[in-house]
């Protein structure tokens, strides 16, 4: 019964048509706080004791009182806090007009996730109605989603009403304070703003990392660290002379080209000037800029714009970027305009491989560049100063740090509080620190790893993740390794740089570009294009096949009958533990078919017998048994593959499913992250203790499928054997299987990626 209501209270959230319009403001006041008590408790046990006993209030009410405007709320703010924003606002619709009163934050957030257009609608008639009570909280997730929705006025006027409306409020949202202060600097700023162009100077951007999501703004000084490397570019050239609005920016700079290893000098013919530009990587567009600022555009792009889900990307219209040390693992951010940016602005220079393969397999070019922070030392000077042995540790996690020993965090709070140059000076105390007090540098911070490298120092890179995606052609490079990757960033941001200096149009500059990295670009396409797959099985499936036992149970198809006769063939596929539940399925399967069936089961005691090919694995018997059903079951053509645990499915309306030509059917994932190549990266992230194994997953994913598609479900499927046996569906799955111990759920994925046919 339990189920069968909670079924009825999500049946709507599963739905693809567009959620309505919203219902206009009420003349009448607000409805009784008194009914919001359920309401309030399930939002503090999320607080407090998270999803699951949230949901066990839930559950309980449902089972008491029934579906209600309560339990709608309770669901939306579960689903809401878990990320399910399409699922969320469904459950809001249900009474809108109470979610905007007793849970308006959530609800507000979910609208503007899911329908942008009428987040838009929503607050301009809140703006219209005087006689509504709209919080500054409220307003404040109002603002933060009207940034990238290119609505400067509406925008303007939302800010200005939350300041009001914050004024004597401050006792329900303490932390307003700091947001609204957070947000001044962005106050009434327009969208892609000329300034005016610098006479007889040459534009150029530098990186820093706040925007207008307090909570998205870096606080790790590390950041300001691959900053300070791509000034080292500039500042080597001892014919620069630099300016800025901010005169303590150019002071900086000028300071750094004093430090610049000899070396390392560049000599121009003539002074130049370049006036400096402070760019925020993560929300330009609210900035001005002259036309033709030239930037190296680097690092991770992760943050979103004001938590939003939406990037601001590409940058500034005026910016005209140098891609290096590029990294983006986040579908969001690669839309085709975007895509299309990239490809207008490339080659893209990638700090790892898997940015390469992401890109390429999108055909953007693209090539690897290593990181920026590899070149940090430029700007300071050799030492004669020979610290004690001694080690530093610096966000140290894989295993304590000696009693005694010096402990750095290089992510913390004050990062966001200094200004840009109090950081940029931080940055560089901290690395000179580093080289004068200690010779060892134990830390799980690439940027920390990377720049003390490149200052000579002996480092213990322990990151939190050795197979996290961003270190694919990072992870503990050898001597001759990073010198490579630091020698060839200096050398291929010259030619490009040179250009840009001497004041040549923006075309010559990226014809530069093209030329300087072509080699190096066409070396990655080669190695994308030549991706090897796992080594095959040296016993194929058919054979490993003939090693598991199957048994038809007493179904509603006449055991005696031909097994090509009319009925939809069902499998299960139980683990040991599951044995004793079998009987009770296959009657659960009868009993919820509306035709004949014929069930299945791969008997699990028998596939141990896979061990010595496959060795052994604890992903169960029957997710190996499932990637050679095409092999085991060879008289069959379709199967509906369903867990022992969901047997309440009608089997019969889902084998009659067109899969279009499909291998598979599936249902959509229930996961809120809905990437696919999540699905695989999460899996490939799990190798920690074989990071050279998971680097090789990232390749492969990217050479055999497009980035990204939407992942599903893989605990009831429709499986056409006939095309999966024609496409080698086993042999590849299970060397997949083998190489990675990837599980069903996994290999499926990466062998179908978006070939999929949804099920109902």
């Amino acid at each position: 019964m339990l189920r069968q209501i909670w079924n009825r209270l999500t049946r709507a959230t599963a739905r693809p048509d567009p959620v309505p319009p919203p219902t206009p403001p009420p003349a009448s006041p607000p409805p009784d706080r008194s009914r919001n008590d359920f309401v309030r408790t399930v939002r503090r046990a999320l607080r407090n004791k998270g999803h699951e006993a949230a949901q066990a209030l839930l559950d309980a009410e449902l089972a008491r009182s029934g579906e209600s405007s309560d339990t709608h709320l309770a669901a939306g703010l579960i689903d809401h806090d878990r990320r399910h924003y399409r699922r969320a606002l469904a459950h809001f619709r249900h009474d809108e007009e109470r979610a905007s009163h007793v849970t308006p934050v959530p609800y507000v957030d979910s609208l503007f996730r899911v329908e942008p257009t009428q987040g838009v609608a929503r607050a301009e008639e809140w703006l219209a109605d005087g006689s509504l009570t709209v919080r500054a909280r409220t307003w404040h997730t109002v603002l933060r989603h009207l940034f990238p929705l290119g609505v400067p006025e509406l925008r303007h006027t939302v800010h200005d009403r939350m300041v009001q409306t914050y004024a004597g409020d401050e006792d329900r949202w303490p932390e307003g304070t700091a947001e609204i202060a957070w947000l001044e600097r962005w106050r009434g700023a327009g969208e892609h703003e000329d300034a005016p162009a610098p006479a007889g100077r040459v534009a150029f951007g530098v990186l820093d990392y706040v925007q207008p999501g307090k909570g998205k703004s870096s606080q790790n000084i590390g950041d300001h660290v691959q900053t300070l490397a791509s000034m080292g570019h500039l500042a080597r050239r001892t014919n620069l002379r630099f300016h800025s609005d901010d005169p303590d920016l150019a002071d900086f700079v000028s300071e750094l080209q004093g430090n610049v290893r000899p070396e390392l000098h560049l000599d121009g013919d003539e002074p130049t000037d370049v006036e400096l530009y402070r760019v925020d990587r993560d929300g330009s567009t609210f900035q001005r800029f002259p036309d033709e600022t030239w930037l190296l555009e680097f690092g991770w792009f992760m943050h979103d714009l004001a938590g939003t889900g939406v990037w601001d990307f590409p940058p500034h219209r005026n910016l005209r970027p140098l891609f290096v040390s590029f990294h983006c693992n986040k579908r969001g951010l690669l839309t085709p305009k975007v895509l299309d940016y990239l490809r207008e602005h490339g080659p893209i220079g990638c700090r790892d491989w898997t940015t390469v393969d992401l890109l390429l397999s999108l055909d953007v070019p693209a090539f690897f560049s290593g990181c920026l922070t590899t070149t940090v030392s430029t700007v300071f000077p050799p030492t004669d100063a020979r610290p004690e042995p001694a080690t530093v540790y610096v966000d140290a996690v894989r295993e304590p740090v000696p009693d005694g020993a010096t402990k750095v965090r290089q992510s913390y709070r004050k990062v966001k509080d200094r200004t840009y140059v109090e950081n940029m000076r931080e940055a560089y105390r901290l690395l000179d620190w580093y080289r004068t007090s200690f010779t060892r540098v134990v830390t799980k911070r690439l940027h920390c790893y990377l720049p003390t490298t490149s200052l000579g120092m002996e480092v213990d890179f322990r990151p939190a993740h050795n197979a996290d995606v961003r270190f694919n052609g990072l992870f503990r490079l050898s001597a001759q390794e990073f010198e490579a990757i630091r020698t060839g960033m200096l050398e291929r941001l010259r030619p490009a740089l040179d250009a840009i200096l001497a004041g040549r149009p923006a075309d010559e500059v990226y014809a530069a570009w093209r030329e300087t990295v072509a080699p190096e670009v066409a070396e990655a396409r080669r190695r994308h294009e030549a991706e090897p797959a796992p080594p095959p099985l040296s016993v194929p499936a058919a054979e490993l096949a003939g090693r598991l036992s199957v048994s038809q149970r007493a179904t509603t198809t006449d055991q005696e009958a031909d097994t090509t006769e009319t009925g939809t063939d069902v499998v299960l596929l139980p683990d040991r533990s599951e044995l004793d539940a079998v009987d009770d399925a296959v009657r659960s399967i009868e009993e919820a078919a509306s035709g004949p069936v014929r069930v299945w089961v791969v008997e699990p005691d028998t596939a141990g017998a896979l061990d010595d090919v496959l060795g052994p694995t604890t992903k169960g018997g029957g997710q190996r048994a499932g990637m050679l059903l095409p092999s085991v079951l060879l008289h069959l053509d379709r199967v509906v593959v369903v867990p022992v645990g969901e047997t309440d499915v009608d089997a019969t309306a889902l084998g009659a499913v067109d899969l279009a030509g499909r291998p598979v059917g599936a249902r959509p994932s229930a996961h809120w992250d809905t990437s696919g190549f999540g699905v695989l990266y999460r899996a490939a992230r799990a190798l920690d203790d074989r990071p050279e194994v998971a680097f090789e997953l990232y390749r492969s994913m990217h050479a055999r499928q497009v980035f990204d598609f939407e992942a599903f479900d893989t605990s009831v499927l429709v499986l056409d054997l006939d095309e999966l046996r024609r496409r080698r569906f086993s042999d590849v799955v299970l060397a997949d299987h083998r190489a990675f111990g990837l599980g069903l759920h996994q290999v499926l994925h990466l062998f179908v990626g978006p070939d999929v046919t949804t099920l109902p």
